[in-house]
């Protein structure tokens, strides 16, 4: 649904795509925004408890941020707004998901991906965790904190938290409501729905009634 410059995605909506890996693993797939001339997508990948994805390498690049859940990938546990930065054509995982794990994956170029038993020579692919990370005051109210700012070409992700009362017109293309209920254009959002705009389109406004956090996707 679109209001004023913003297009609504609710998660009750999204439409899911089941999948199998290579061992065996089911998970799913539900998919936000598919932009082919930003060669842009933007997905909710859903790994049951006890999933692994194996080691894999795949032609496009993405950060892939976990919501809920924890993945364990090289010795390390990531949480909650933790990324997994994967550049294009550079084998990375596995990845263990032992409690389950929900990811928002953005994606530019190729999703589809190929199994690999080793690691490049050279490690170009980043994990990020965010707790290592500032959140910076806004001049206009609120805080943000810079995710990704490198590494996946115009693609920048952060993560912004605003106080009760605020209302913003945001400067980014696409964000997931992490927690809050905010509103465009006075319809609620509730967790993990979602909102984007065109890319030269005008941005509409959200106000935090009870404040929130977005985790947004820009193209520089």
């Amino acid at each position: 649904m679109a209001e004023e410059g913003l297009t609504i995605v609710r998660l009750a909506d999204i439409p899911w795509e089941a999948r199998v890996n290579v061992d065996g693993w089911p998970n799913r797939a539900g998919m936000y925004y598919d932009n082919r001339d930003l060669e842009l997508c933007i997905r909710l990948i859903d790994y049951p408890v006890g999933s692994i994805e194996p080691r894999h390498v795949h032609d496009g690049k993405h950060g892939t941020t976990v919501l809920k859940g924890k993945a364990i990938i090289d010795g390390l546990t990531l949480g909650p707004l933790d990324v997994i930065l994967g550049p294009s054509n550079e084998p990375h995982g596995p990845l263990d998901y032992a409690d389950g794990c929900m990811l928002l994956s953005a994606f530019q170029g190729s999703y589809y991906h190929s199994e690999v038993e080793k690691l490049a020579t050279e490690k170009h692919y980043r994990l990020i965790q965010q707790a290592e990370l500032a959140w910076q005051t806004l001049p206009s109210g609120g805080e943000v904190k810079v995710l990704v700012d490198h590494g996946l070409d115009r693609m920048l992700i952060e993560a912004y938290r605003f106080p009760a009362g605020a209302s913003v017109t945001p400067g980014f293309l696409a964000a997931l409501v992490v927690d809050g209920v905010p509103k465009v254009n006075g319809e609620t959002l509730g967790k993990w729905d979602f909102v984007y705009r065109k890319v030269d389109g005008p941005s509409g406004r959200i106000d935090f009634p009870e404040g929130g956090t977005l985790l947004a996707i820009t193209m520089r």
